[in-house]
């Protein structure tokens, strides 16, 4: 059967029209989905609060800290993870179970010990490298990937909470 050539200019109208919105929906799912986890409702007086904590206790770049809490804890609402036990952070002990805490407060204070021991050795041999290379030489964050989950939560701490 033949088809003139306006219905078959027709024909390829429709069918890139068809292809570019199914590209532009792919997309669109796509760029929504990697935003699932961070777009989520975040209770701004929860973080602060802790943010505030950490804050008191001492604690060196507490916008990165508090970033840290909201990558382990899923934005202090996750169910399936360390934070049923007061664990912020993602401490975990031999065995690869979760370390367990009796307050959120003790959690800070075991962050602040932590930190102590470890990073002012590495400042000394790293005087110019920033918090993520410190997270990755004590082998907190195991690759790039965590980096790269972290810094968009370290600017919402800086936009969004009271430093």
């Amino acid at each position: 059967m033949y088809i003139g050539k306006p219905r078959l200019r027709l024909w390829r109208l429709i069918f890139y029209k068809s292809f570019i919105m199914n590209k532009l929906l792919l997309v669109s799912l796509l760029i929504f989905g990697s935003l699932q986890g961070f777009t989520q409702k975040i209770d701004k007086a929860k973080m602060q609060a802790i943010y505030d904590s950490i804050k008191a206790a001492g604690i060196r770049h507490p916008e990165f800290v508090m970033a840290q809490c909201m990558q382990e804890t899923g934005n202090l609402k996750c169910k399936q993870c360390c934070l049923r036990y007061h664990n912020l952070f993602g401490f975990y002990i031999k065995g690869n179970k979760c370390k367990k805490f009796e307050s959120d407060s003790a959690c800070i204070a075991y962050y602040k010990t932590w930190q102590d021991k470890r990073y002012d050795k590495w400042r000394k041999t790293h005087p110019k490298a920033d918090y993520y290379h410190f997270l990755k030489h004590v082998k907190y964050a195991t690759g790039d990937k965590y980096t790269n989950e972290l810094k968009p939560k370290v600017e919402w701490v800086k936009k969004n909470l009271k430093l």
